[in-house]
């Protein structure tokens, strides 16, 4: 005789997408969708990691293609059901800068956010000379993991910069045609991309460096000297 079938009630929820203002449903882990993130971040593998973050997201979250989202939404929504599966406190360890002492601070996952400047622009367009202009947009998750660029980012800086400027090419406009990088072959777009002038490579890293970021100021007082610090945290790789 089999076990029963458990036909919990799980809460749902609802949470706000930071560049799109779009509302979505979301419920909390279940145990199976728990074991593979811990097995993910225990490989320490970042494809590992990101692969099961947007599946997990994938299976909780409603009416949205998370794997069609710019990568701080994506973080933003993974604090959020993570608040909800495990709990909204969570903490880390932190020398103190005035004594070096290591504080546990906790702070509430709740109070996190993202970032965006009332003039942000979800896909930008650069002019790259007077007939030829770039429209650019906030790279994916699935854009990174295909740009090899996880596969980098212990390398030279450079390279990953490289690879972090064509995640954020959308298309390439003319005066007859709007070319979509996703439909151009890698060699087509780095040999345009090597083709730019130092001044017209900048116009496209600022946009790149401006990206909105997962962001949280946590204050608290040093345990043992009693010295206030104040920790920045940005990026999901900071909060857990």
């Amino acid at each position: 005789m089999g076990l029963p079938q458990l036909r919990n009630d799980v809460p749902k929820y609802e949470m706000i997408v930071p560049s799109t203002k779009q509302a979505v449903k979301f419920r909390p882990f279940l145990v199976k969708e728990q074991k593979v993130l811990l097995v993910a971040f225990e490989s320490k593998d970042p494809k590992q990691i990101l692969g099961s973050m947007l599946d997990c997201l994938e299976s909780c979250v409603q009416g949205i293609n998370v794997h069609e989202l710019a990568s701080f939404d994506v973080d933003y929504m993974f604090t959020q059901v993570r608040s909800k599966s495990v709990g909204e406190t969570t903490q880390l360890l932190h020398p103190c800068e005035e004594c070096n002492e290591e504080n546990e601070v906790k702070f509430n996952l709740q109070d996190v956010n993202v970032a965006l400047d009332a003039d942000w622009d979800e896909k930008k367009v650069v002019s790259i000379t007077d007939d030829i202009s770039v429209q650019l947009k906030y790279p994916t998750y699935k854009d990174i993991i295909s740009n090899d660029m996880l596969d980098k980012k212990d390398g030279p800086v450079a390279d990953l910069l490289f690879e972090s400027i064509i995640s954020c090419l959308h298309s390439v406009q003319t005066e007859n045609e709007n070319i979509l990088i996703k439909d151009e072959p890698k060699e087509e777009i780095e040999k345009f991309m090597n083709s730019l002038t130092n001044q017209q490579l900048e116009k496209i890293t600022g946009f790149v460096e401006s990206m909105p970021r997962l962001s949280h100021k946590v204050e608290y007082e040093c345990k043992k000297c009693k010295h206030n610090n104040t920790i920045e945290l940005s990026g999901l790789q900071d909060f857990f």
